[in-house]
């Protein structure tokens, strides 16, 4: 059946809150045995409103719903049944709308859920990049469910939220396709899809514009205790822009999080591209991501330190962290089995892995990897960013890749390439500390500045570096230290260009590599 709001009383002039009479005819189809709710041309203003089982809500192309800005109308819906439930799982003044353990329940049509979300920060002015603050506490998300099965949202375009777009919290069987996201580029918290505690969610088609993270899988802990962990995640043919993660997994880990795969996706003008964090305890493991373009770069952060919020990242294309997080005395649990094929990247930071002496990454796989470093923002850069942690950001220079405390990684067919005008900060094309089982295999590409190996590695154990290619210009290809030369594999490599295939931090140049490689001349 299909279900007319207007017929219910909505008015539809922008002016008029509508939100009862949008309530009244979800109840009503919901009575009836469930259907359709249309809501027709018009810009409806509302509170909170709250989807049940068997509804779907159906925006047509000219239909707007529309935030109101008075936090009074973000309580609950006011069918008496439902009040106090939903007042007890603090969701009172959650979001513009809301389900709660609702069955087969969606948001389908062309219309579009409006946030309003510039009214609640500072303005804009059109030209600088940092965060905006916001202007009081009250911020409602848009879309909030929790506890829903057989949920689909389908070509809606969610307009400026004032906080997250559209959050799920132990919600399975999920389907997002074609959706829009149009956020607030420089507002905080506005993330675009936040899968919690969620299983068998599938995200496909859709364009994202955030200020936050566009997608990001996480464990909250209230989602942790009620639903435990996040698994079976799919992306697939998504466009992403955001000041901050276009995908991102973590921070929030009160759960395992597993088995996700991100796929044919183009990431632009980004501040980090492909996140994994672990901090609370829990394992992250079995990623998937191939077939995608990833553009970032640095967004003003730390050169601006009288602004309140900063953005996190400093224009990594891949991040990978696991440490423990800033106050807290709990371990921060174990990222493995993490794979990277087919990636093509434009970037002013490098490519980031690191876990710590307690949380060591295991089973890194990066595989047909062209890197390009390229200054773009003009911010100077020359800083790592681990937030949240103790170390927060520091200072270091900027390899290509970095690696550090992680065991069985493989690097196969990495090329990198230094382009424009350079950062007085980039270094070797590999960087790597504290790191068991290295393998090397078939990279491309030299240091930025002149006299700094390609690649140079600390405290490694059982190192194999198979056909590498020096460029024209290096100095070293390969500057080692404490790395046991005993357990080293090193073949057919073409090491003719370089000043010196392999160097050791004693100053020696063994030779014994020559039978298998051709050495410089």
């Amino acid at each position: 059946m299909n279900v007319n709001i207007r017929d219910f009383g909505a008015i539809g002039d922008g002016e008029t809150k509508d939100t009862a009479s949008i309530q009244a005819a979800i109840d009503y189809c919901a009575q009836q045995g469930g259907g359709r709710v249309v809501v027709p041309h018009g810009n409806y203003l509302s509170g909170t409103v709250l989807l049940r089982s068997n509804v779907d809500l159906h925006l047509e192309a000219s239909a707007r719903i529309v935030s109101s800005m008075e936090e009074r109308d973000f309580v609950a819906p006011p069918t008496a049944g439902d009040r106090e439930a939903f007042l007890s799982e603090g969701q009172g003044k959650s979001a513009l709308i809301c389900a709660r353990h609702a069955q087969k329940v969606s948001i389908t049509g062309l219309g579009t859920i409006d946030g309003r979300g510039e009214h609640f920060l500072e303005p804009e002015d059109g030209v600088s990049d940092h965060v905006l603050l916001p202007l009081g506490g009250f911020r409602p998300k848009l879309i909030d469910f929790e506890g829903c099965t057989d949920v689909l949202f389908r070509d809606v375009t969610l307009y400026r939220a004032s906080s997250w777009g559209l959050h799920m919290t132990g919600c399975s069987r999920v389907n997002i396709n074609g959706i829009k996201i149009l956020g607030q580029q420089r507002g905080p918290n506005n993330d675009g899809i936040d899968p919690d505690c969620c299983k068998d969610v599938h995200i496909s088609d859709c364009h994202i514009e955030t200020g936050d993270d566009c997608i990001v899988v996480k464990t909250t802990k209230q989602g942790a205790e009620r639903y435990g962990s996040c698994e079976n995640i799919t992306v697939t043919n998504c466009t992403l822009v955001t000041h901050d993660s276009a995908v991102k997994i973590g921070t929030e880990t009160h759960a395992d999080i597993r088995n996700i795969v991100v796929q044919n996706c183009v990431i632009r003008n980004s501040n980090r591209g492909l996140g994994i964090w672990v901090r609370d305890g829990a394992t992250v493991e079995n990623i998937l991501f191939s077939n995608i373009i990833i553009e970032t770069r640095l967004f003003s952060n730390a050169e601006e330190p009288s602004r309140e919020l900063r953005w996190w990242g400093k224009g990594e294309p891949i991040f990978i962290t696991a440490e423990r997080r800033n106050g807290s005395e709990q371990p921060p649990g174990k990222i493995r089995n993490i794979r990277y094929e087919h990636i093509l990247t434009e970037a002013e930071g490098g490519v980031y892995i690191e876990g710590s002496e307690e949380s060591v990454v295991e089973n890194i796989s990066i595989r047909g990897l062209r890197h390009t470093m390229r200054r773009k923002s003009g911010y100077p850069g020359g800083l790592f960013d681990t937030q949240p942690s103790a170390r927060g950001v520091f200072a270091h220079h900027i390899p290509a890749v970095f690696c550090r405390h992680a065991k069985n990684v493989s690097l196969d067919g990495v090329e990198v390439v230094w382009e424009g005008e350079p950062n007085d900060h980039w270094s070797n094309a590999l960087y790597g500390e504290h790191i068991e089982q290295l393998a090397i295999k078939g990279l491309r590409g030299k240091a930025a500045p002149a006299g700094v190996s390609a690649v140079e590695l600390k405290d490694v154990q059982g190192l194999a570096v198979q056909g590498c290619k020096a460029e024209e210009g290096t100095d070293a290809f390969l500057a080692l230290e404490r790395v046991d030369a005993d357990g080293m594999f090193v073949v057919g490599n073409d090491f003719s260009k370089a000043k010196t295939a392999v160097r050791f931090a004693d100053g020696t140049s063994p030779e014994f590599y020559s039978a298998a490689n051709r050495m410089p001349k």
